[in-house]
């Protein structure tokens, strides 16, 4: 009875010890199926992430992309920045005081002492480091005229009764070396003083590193009074020429850069004769050079400037030059108020009363030029 039970039960062996096995042919389908349930998910899988990006959230809404450009190469970068520094600034607009930054005219030196009036050159050169200083603090510029030098209806008027008149004896031809002092800079200056026949001719000429500082010319006749002018050149740097002229038939003096006139009165001198001309009253008239003496003259710019100046003996004074100490007598020109040219000159009687130093400072104090005697060398 247990052997007919046995056999009647499904899945065990007639033996009853085993329970029965699938064939091969029923597991085949089973792994077919699998492999094909993970293909598909694998499948589905890689659907999910070709929509989806990177997210792993599947119903996120799609983003939008914006490219953005790589960085400059290190190159190239810097290749603008220098391109940017090297382009010029903005020119900057012109002062008021006329054309005062025009650029400098690089012309030859003149060879011969006697250029034209009409047409000065100067001389320039920035390459030096003196020169570059001498652009950023701006030499030798004038400063607007002075209340007690602007020129006026009538001098006479103004400043009293006209200056008296002198005999002169006027020095010898020569060129008279100086030292250009402005401020912590030195340069060199010569004065070229060549009297003639038919008038005279003088001119200044002061340097420093290679930069024409000032160039002033005077020109005229040799009358009773001395030296008389009939045109004076005044030249600065990064300036046009300007001009005074004397005309003697018409008794008034004109001027190239400023449209007004001024009375000529006798005696007059410019801005550079004034100190020949006060060698020669000197050397005639010793006796204003004592205490409490002094020197009149009318003293006439290029610009429109005149005034009448008062030269006070300050007694003796030493000069240390190049070649040893001068026993100088000093004269001083104290404005009239704080908008006046002040001056200061020390006359060497060794050497017929020519300047052993000149100091002129304009209206704002700053100086034009100080210079100082290095040597006289005799002109034919």
């Amino acid at each position: 009875m247990l052997d007919r039970t046995a056999a009647q039960v499904p899945g065990r062996s007639p033996d009853g010890i085993g329970a029965a096995r699938p064939s091969g042919s029923r597991r085949r389908p089973l792994l077919v199926c699998a492999v094909l349930v993970v293909a598909l998910h694998l499948a589905f899988l890689d659907a999910v992430d070709d929509r989806a990006g990177t997210s792993p959230d599947v119903g996120a809404p799609p983003m939008s992309v914006r490219s953005i450009a790589p960085p400059p190469e290190p190159e190239t970068a810097i290749a603008v920045e220098i391109a940017a520094a090297a382009s010029p600034p903005p020119a900057a607009p012109p002062p008021p005081l006329g054309p005062r930054l025009q650029p400098p005219q690089r012309a030859p030196q003149p060879s011969s002492l006697q250029p034209s009036v009409s047409a000065i050159p100067i001389e320039a050169s920035a390459s030096s480091a003196g020169a570059q200083q001498l652009a950023s603090a701006n030499l030798a510029e004038p400063s607007p005229v002075g209340a007690a030098d602007r020129p006026s209806a009538s001098l006479a008027d103004v400043e009293g009764a006209p200056p008296p008149v002198y005999r002169t004896r006027l020095p010898p031809a020569a060129t008279i070396h100086y030292e250009v002092r402005r401020g912590g800079l030195r340069g060199e200056g010569e004065i070229r003083w060549r009297p003639r026949d038919d008038g005279y001719r003088l001119v200044l000429e002061a340097k420093i590193a290679n930069l024409t500082l000032l160039l002033q010319t005077s020109e005229g006749v040799i009358d009773a009074n001395g030296l008389a002018p009939v045109r004076f050149v005044d030249q600065r740097p990064r300036r046009s020429a300007q001009a005074a002229n004397f005309v003697r038939d018409a008794g008034r003096i004109t001027f190239s850069g400023a449209g007004v006139e001024s009375p000529l009165l006798d005696g007059s001198q410019d801005r550079l004769s004034w100190m020949v001309q006060l060698a020669g009253i000197a050397a005639a008239e010793p006796q204003l050079l004592g205490e409490g003496g002094q020197i009149t003259m009318a003293v006439v710019g290029a610009r429109g400037d005149t005034g009448i100046w008062v030269l006070r003996s300050a007694g003796h004074e030493d000069v240390e030059t190049a070649h040893g100490t001068v026993r100088a007598v000093k004269l001083v020109r104290q404005g009239r108020s704080a908008h006046d040219t002040t001056a200061e000159i020390w006359l060497d009687p060794e050497r017929s009363y020519l300047p052993a130093r000149a100091t002129l400072r304009n209206n704002a104090g700053t100086s034009e030029y100080d210079l100082l005697l290095q040597r006289i060398d005799p002109a034919p």
